[in-house]
């Protein structure tokens, strides 16, 4: 009795042993991984890195699709020349050199991380800079390997940076990247080349207290924005500061993009009026785009702005507002929203207009007179009010003029004919636009809208700007294009189409 119960514990132990000894198959490990590895990509694809700057990462998946485990025996970059452009991480271990020894266990993957900084090469013309990822594996004799591939290219790099101490023309041979704050200082003057593009980092801001020249083209605009170049990111809002034309600042822009920044441009500083200085700031922008920014596409405070055949899309807080007093001129622009998802809207109107703003440091409201004249603009977006003028706290009366503007509201003062008010109507219900996903915010609709051929003549227009800022017929010349630069009427008694788009084909 006591030799079979013997004979039972040792038959259970070996069973026991045997059962624990034994691995799942995914875990053994395939000593001739016949179909290798495979891969998410072929090719790791870096579009226009600037030399010098360490990228984003991209991630690459590594596939075992074999039943049993793999020895990955190596993973390296296999460089250019002695150099090593591209680095990777995998399983807690960073490249390029060899990475010994990682398993991968059947039907599995892993991500392998991948990064690059190029040299610089003193060269305007962008670059290829080719490398490949390779790995072997234990028990076979092929390598595999994914390509590496990145545009390089050189650029201006600018750092806490007075433009008085350093360059003052900026052309399109090479990007200008602002890796922070740079100032235009007083008496200076900073000019920027048709074509140029200017790409902020972080929390770079460009700060103007002499005088830029933004000279764009239709066919080659000035373009600013954030560092981040992949698709992703095109829309999304708040990657760099952005402009600031500070007191005594004055910046005349023509033909140019500024977006994904927290703030678009501003003119002027709160606080109390500045003695001495003839003009607080001002902006002159024409024929531009102003999108995808975190608060306010154009943000007065006491300055002065001229817009004309401009575009604003997808501002969080407004895409105009003039606050603290100040002159603005409004001419044929286009408030609208995209309807891209990146942008989220935090304000309630397109347009916002004030005597006043407060200092929450100092405590105090500054005030200031505020002059307003709009004229053949469009202000439309997802709010029953688009537009709005704040409390009113100055002892000076608003000087206001509005004409033949279509705006979504419902505010008497707006929709009624008066001496400062005439000609505006509300937006149609089934309003929209062309290819708002596109940013191309060109009125589209099936039926007749007050939009074409409504606006106020140009034939004698006038602006509320003195001489030395806007030369006589200077104004007329600025109106005769639009957006594009297609001719716009102006003969007298020819009615133009309201916004900065003109001569759109209208639908049946």
């Amino acid at each position: 009795m006591k030799s079979k119960s013997l004979q039972f514990l040792v038959v259970l132990a070996m069973f026991v042993c045997s059962f624990l000894a034994c691995k799942p198959e995914n875990e053994v490990l395939n000593q001739n991984p016949g179909s290798g590895l495979s891969f998410s990509a072929d090719t790791v694809y870096f579009d226009t890195v600037f030399t010098d700057l360490k990228t984003v990462t991209i991630r690459l998946r590594v596939y075992n699709k074999n039943a049993n485990a793999v020895n990955i025996k190596s993973v390296f970059v296999n460089g250019v020349n002695g150099r090593f452009p591209f680095s990777f991480f995998i399983n807690g271990r960073v490249g390029p050199n060899r990475v010994n020894n990682v398993r991968l266990e059947g039907k599995d993957s892993a991500y392998v991380l991948i990064t690059t900084k190029i040299d610089a090469r003193n060269q305007d013309l962008p670059f290829i800079v080719k490398d490949s990822l390779v790995f072997e594996i234990e028990g076979r004799s092929e390598r595999q390997d994914v390509k590496l591939l990145a545009y390089g290219q050189d650029a201006l790099y600018l750092r806490n940076t007075s433009i008085c101490d350093s360059n003052d023309f900026w052309t399109s041979d090479r990007p200008v990247v602002l890796l922070d704050t740079v100032s235009v200082g007083p008496g200076c003057i900073l000019t920027i080349d048709e074509g140029t593009k200017v790409y902020g980092y972080n929390n770079a801001f460009l700060i103007v207290r002499g005088n830029v020249f933004v000279n764009g083209t239709c066919e080659r605009p000035v373009v600013f924005q954030g560092t981040r170049l992949e698709n992703f990111y095109s829309d999304v809002p708040g990657q760099w500061g952005g402009i600031l034309v500070m007191d005594g600042g004055k910046a005349e822009m023509v033909n140019c993009v500024v977006k994904n920044s927290f703030r678009g441009i501003q003119v002027g500083e709160v606080g109390p009026l500045p003695a001495n200085i003839p003009l607080n700031a001002f902006l002159l922008l024409r024929n531009s785009y102003i999108q995808n920014i975190v608060d306010y596409g154009i943000l007065g405070i006491k300055g002065g702005v001229l817009a004309i055949n401009n575009q604003f899309a997808d501002c969080g807080e407004a895409g105009f507002a003039g606050l603290q007093g100040g002159d603005y001129e409004l001419w044929h622009n286009t408030f609208g929203l995209s309807g891209n998802n990146p942008f989220q809207r935090d304000g309630k109107y397109q347009v916002i207009f004030a005597d006043n703003i407060p200092d929450a440091n100092a405590g105090v409201v500054y005030g200031g007179v505020l002059n307003v004249k709009a004229i053949n603009n469009l202000i439309f977006g997802t709010e029953k009010e688009e537009i709005a003028f704040g409390e009113k706290r100055s002892p000076s009366p608003f000087d206001t003029v509005f004409y033949n503007n279509i705006i979504k509201t419902t505010q008497v003062q707006f929709l009624s004919n008066g001496i400062f008010n005439k000609d505006n109507v509300k937006t149609p219900d089934n309003f929209r636009f062309i290819s708002p996903f596109n940013y191309i915010l060109a009125p589209d609709t099936v039926n007749q809208l007050p939009v074409f051929g409504t606006g106020l003549p140009l034939s004698n227009p006038t602006s509320l700007f003195p001489e030395d800022l806007i030369p006589p017929d200077a104004l007329k010349s600025y109106l005769s294009s639009d957006i594009k630069c297609k001719p716009r009427p102006m003969g007298v008694g020819q009615k133009p189409d309201v916004g900065a788009y003109n001569n759109q084909k209208k639908k049946p």
